[in-house]
């Protein structure tokens, strides 16, 4: 009797829990779900057309991409109509007025814009945006084939709000940089020309220099990164309008081995701050924001590249220092590429300090060209230089030899080249101040110990000091 009426408790628990699962679960998912004013898959949709009192954008998706084919015939931004498309498929329904006889207090007799979305070959009914509720952060909406009035949220009815602008492709110039095989800017009394070849970049014009990488990186970031603000005019009439008659700047790309030719044209500068530009002679003439063409407006010693000495840090078995006070010292690497400061005896080298010495010393660029092929080197501070830094290689190969000075001791300004090199550069004072070392600083200090007095480590006259140096 007892097994009966157990058995009979677990058929009902599993009946009830079958109902909950597939008759109550659905149902309260399906309550809970959100309604919208519009049954839509947005992958589904082919076409979507925007009218308003003053203007029309038409939108249509073929092999993939969206385009607009009004007010212009112009690619359209994919990121901007999904994401309108999305809007309208998920526009919440909150209320129904199915006495509408009086569209007007609506604003829905005059709508502020008609929606009609196409899938395939068919459009769906005409969503008409009206105005604003006065309260419930809402808005009137108005299917066209329907008489009821629905209520929507606000938020749709701004995200309805477009300029043909909003809908476009901003992007102006497209290209990759392995692409390039030449740069060329023309204008404001400059003739530059950049060759790359084997990821490598040289100046070849106005004379021949090495470029710097990382400048040239960025720079081909910053033409790729450029978008419109606005849309000046697609069909302009006089050029002279807008400074492209003449442009200010002229940036031409060689792409390929065709070397097929992409250049921007750079105008004058609206009331707004806002500059204008064209692109490989198409009509269209965009306006861009006037810091990023401050960014594309560079010089030649903005493509220099200002590395002082380059070297490998893991190369270097010695550093040889001449000081101008009459120090001289040397770092060597011994057996297992452990560094010593020559004559420093039984004291133990800061390893670490020594290391990141030598990878200041490689990091040494200038912010500035003083001078290329200097007659007098005294004038930059460099005939007799506040540090001389001689670097030899394995099997005590030379690697080069850098020279710090002051053209100026009453200013922060200092100066560097390589012996023997054709370029002065100018280098921050704390450049030099990483670099403007003694022996001591690269001999481990003592930790200290509470109450005692800790001795100071005397290096000998190796180093050409009479007195030895003292803890910083």
């Amino acid at each position: 009797m007892r097994l009966r009426t157990t058995l009979l408790m677990v058929l009902v628990l599993l009946g009830l829990g079958a109902y909950v699962y597939w008759v109550e679960l659905p149902k309260s998912r399906e309550e809970a779900k959100k309604k919208t004013i519009l049954e839509l898959k947005t992958d589904d949709v082919t076409q979507v057309s925007l009218v308003y009192a003053d203007r029309e954008i038409v939108v249509k998706r073929a092999d993939g991409k969206w385009r607009m084919i009004k007010p212009v015939d112009a690619p359209a931004d994919d990121t901007a109509v999904n994401n309108l498309i999305s809007a309208l498929a998920e526009a919440e329904l909150k209320k129904t007025f199915d006495d509408a006889s009086d569209l007007a207090q609506y604003g829905l007799d005059q709508p502020f814009v008609k929606i009609t979305a196409t899938t395939g070959d068919r459009d769906l009914p005409t969503i008409l945006v009206g105005r604003s509720a006065p309260v419930g952060y809402s808005a009137y909406v108005k299917k066209a084939d329907e008489a009821k009035v629905l209520v929507t949220t606000a938020a749709f009815r701004s995200g309805m709000d477009k300029q043909p602008k909003d809908l476009r492709d901003k992007t102006i110039v497209t290209f990759a940089d392995s692409d390039v095989q030449q740069l060329e800017l023309r204008g404001s009394g400059k003739d530059i020309a950049l060759v790359q070849q084997a990821d490598s970049w040289t100046i070849e014009r106005p004379a021949a220099h090495a470029a710097d990488a990382a400048t040239m990186r960025s720079y081909l970031s910053s033409l790729r990164s450029l978008r419109a603000a606005d849309f000046a005019s697609d069909r302009p009439a006089d050029l002279s309008a807008y400074g492209l008659d003449s442009p200010r700047l002229k940036i031409s790309l060689y792409l390929g081995k065709e070397k097929a030719e992409k250049h921007l044209l750079i105008g004058k500068e609206n009331e707004n701050k806002q500059v204008y530009l064209q692109d490989s002679g198409q009509p269209t003439v965009y306006l861009v924001s006037d810091w990023a063409v401050r960014d594309l407006d560079k010089n030649i010693k903005d493509f220099r590249n200002k590395t002082v000495l380059a070297f490998e840090p893991d190369k270097i078995n010695s550093v040889e220092f001449t000081r101008k006070d009459g120090a001289h010292f040397k770092l060597v690497r011994g057996d297992a590429r452990q560094w010593r400061v020559e004559g420093a005896g039984e004291i133990k080298p800061a390893q670490t300090a020594i290391t990141q010495y030598l990878n200041d010393l490689r990091s040494l660029v200038g912010y500035d060209i003083a001078a290329d092929e200097p007659r007098d080197l005294a004038a930059w501070g460099l005939a007799q230089p506040l540090l001389r830094l001689t670097l030899t290689g394995e099997a005590n190969k030379p690697v080069g030899t850098v020279l710090l000075g002051a053209p100026d001791p009453s200013r922060k300004e200092y100066s560097a080249m390589a012996e023997g090199g054709h370029t002065v550069f100018l280098i921050r004072d704390y450049l030099f101040s990483r670099l403007d070392k003694q022996a001591a600083d690269f001999v481990d200090k003592p930790t200290p110990t509470a109450g005692a007095e800790q001795p100071i480590p005397e290096l000998g006259d190796e180093f050409g000091e009479e007195e030895p140096f003292a803890e910083e």
